[in-house]
């Protein structure tokens, strides 16, 4: 079995021994669905059209607010990338055999909230361009795990990426495929078919954050170890 596809397996199974794991995405989840709900129903837009037989105006139908719906979907994904954060830190505590605590946890990314605020916003930024989504997973779990901040950590995601190409396609067309079918796909059905994708997909952020995780653990353990220093000049 391929690195990618052991750690999606992995993920999975991190997730269901350790729901806790799930706390930290109920808060973008909540505004995700509060924006459907306004976007879908609330603020729609209504076609009106006028029966000659009644007499009467009658709603024709009805279409979403998409500039409520997508800004609060942004908007979720800014949050969701910050927990996302709490996420890589929780399952790292997991992977090593640390007591998962989502206090613990958020304790850590609000103490680095100045590098990590950045890091998260560049991943919700790559999670709107589908090939750079699993890049952003990558940048999130080396800024967690390597403390390093968002430029190294994008630098270092990329070096990762193109060094490990064949693991790292992998994984970026499982995450893209289900991300077009449950977010892109969902959305466009009626507002209970779009709060069933929001669920879904914050699920699947999670797994996904969780698995990335076991990406960059796996991948980093393969990288040959850097060079020694050169020695020091003669006196």
């Amino acid at each position: 079995m391929s690195k990618s596809m052991e750690s999606v397996s992995k993920g999975f199974s991190t997730t269901a021994k350790k729901p806790s794991l799930f706390i930290p995405a109920l808060m973008p989840l909540v505004i995700h669905l509060l924006f459907i709900i306004l976007g879908y129903v609330v603020f729609s837009y209504k076609v009106w059209a006028f029966d000659p037989w009644t007499l009467t105006w009658y709603v024709a139908w009805t279409y979403p607010n998409w500039w409520i719906s997508w800004g609060g979907i942004f908007l979720a994904d800014i949050l969701g990338a910050i927990t996302c954060c709490m996420i890589a830190d929780m399952a790292n505590d997991a992977i090593n055999g640390q007591p998962v605590n989502f206090g613990k946890s958020m304790g850590a990314v609000f103490g680095k909230i100045g590098t990590l605020i950045l890091a998260a916003l560049i991943s919700a930024v790559f999670l709107y361009i589908l090939v750079l989504a699993p890049f952003a997973l990558l940048v999130i779990a080396i800024a967690v795990i390597e403390g390093t901040n968002p430029f190294e950590s994008i630098k270092k995601a990329f070096e990762l990426v193109f060094s490990n190409f064949a693991e790292a396609i992998v994984f970026i067309i499982i995450v893209i495929v289900n991300w077009i079918i449950f977010c892109a796909g969902f959305l466009y059905l009626t507002v209970v078919g779009a709060c069933i994708g929001a669920v879904i997909i914050w699920i699947l952020n999670v797994f996904f954050t969780v698995a990335s995780v076991h990406l960059y653990l796996s991948l980093r353990q393969a990288l040959p170890p850097p060079p020694p220093p050169p020695p020091p000049p003669p006196l």
